[in-house]
């Protein structure tokens, strides 16, 4: 299992021993966004409420205490309030805590099967399974069947220690899937692979029907 926050969207997260799982999902997670002057957010891609920002996924971004602490490629720590910010990211531009408009692009909480992860791999014709990093999920779970995360679309899943979600559809993935991150390449492949066998789709998203805590290796039963 792997379980994994992000503080600020579309930036790089932490990976964690536990996450806090409330009414709007993991407790924190994209939480704070770069938010341009006309309201829309930084994201790896353009739409309606984002805008592509290059750069994004060299970011990373954790928590100290309420707020986030961005680190830049060069080592430069990121605040709140910092007009460094708007310096690397275009006057206006601000990091923002969510207000009355969601940062989720839809669900409450990502989660894929480590057997998707290798079954992924495989369609890409590599010999290790795709690196989760590249799809941004909160919640990784070992499973013996690739894509059996699907079936459970409209079923409840149940964590050892109390928390329960809801599975309520499959997430069609983006352009982010593709683009280079600390670590990471750009790879173009994973995208046209997912649309052309598997309707773009990998991992799935759940709203969170039982808050609490959930603690990595959590055995996880699905009703």
């Amino acid at each position: 299992m792997g379980l994994v926050r992000f503080p600020v969207k579309s930036m790089l997260g932490e990976e964690r021993e536990r996450l806090v799982l409330d009414e709007r999902g993991v407790a924190g997670d994209r939480l704070w966004a770069l938010r341009y002057e006309d309201g829309k957010l930084a994201s790896g891609k353009n739409s309606r409420r984002f805008r592509r920002t290059p750069g994004m996924l060299e970011h990373t971004a954790v928590y100290e205490g309420d707020g986030p602490v961005v680190t830049t490629p060069d080592g430069e720590k990121l605040r709140p309030g910092d007009p460094r910010v708007a310096e690397l990211f275009g006057a206006g531009v601000e990091l923002a805590r969510e207000s009355d408009v969601s940062h989720q692009d839809a669900g409450a909480v990502s989660l894929v099967g480590t057997a998707s992860l290798r079954a992924l791999g495989e369609l890409l014709g590599d010999s290790d399974p795709v690196d989760v990093r590249r799809l941004r999920k909160n919640i990784v779970v070992e499973t013996d069947e690739p894509w059996v995360e699907e079936d459970w679309v409209g079923r409840e899943i149940a964590f050892d220690g109390g928390p329960r979600l809801r599975v309520v559809e499959r997430i069609e993935r983006c352009v982010m899937t593709t683009q280079a991150q600390r670590g990471l390449p750009a790879d173009s492949r994973i995208l046209k692979t997912l649309t052309a066998s598997r309707g773009m789709c990998i991992g799935v998203y759940a709203d969170v029907v039982t808050p609490g805590t959930l603690a990595l290796g959590a055995k996880v039963t699905v009703q």
